[in-house]
């Protein structure tokens, strides 16, 4: 028997528990490969990289994990991720979205049938 959905939270858990969540993360993954957008990342991740390398000559002579550190701290100062994902088509797509809220109200629907059976 599962927890009756009575807030949001309860039914983003539902969403995750019913591997809806899983299937689409996977797919907006494999979208996301595909695109041209991830060649875009992956080439702004580069240059922004290389710059920071080039300017701070002090790299050189610091363990690798701090390099590392520095470098994903000073991506973090840069919305490119944010812009990347933006360019996703699935997100704006109304048939993604559309699968989504069907999905969501089927949840809410069977919850809904289990909860009247139970007081039934």
């Amino acid at each position: 028997m599962s927890t009756p959905i009575k807030t949001p939270d309860d039914l983003v858990l539902a969403f995750k528990k019913s591997g809806e969540f899983d299937r689409l993360r996977k797919e907006l993954l494999a979208q996301f490969q595909q695109s041209s957008a991830m060649e875009s990342l992956m080439a702004r991740v580069e240059d922004i990289a290389r710059r920071k390398l080039d300017s701070d000559e002090r790299l050189a002579q610091k363990a690798p994990e701090t390099v590392h550190r520095e470098l994903l701290q000073e991506l973090d100062r840069y919305p490119i991720l944010e812009r990347a994902l933006s360019d996703v088509p699935a997100f704006s797509d109304p048939a993604f979205n559309g699968a989504v809220r069907q999905h969501a109200r089927k949840i809410l629907r069977e919850n809904s049938e289990r909860s009247d059976g139970a007081s039934s």
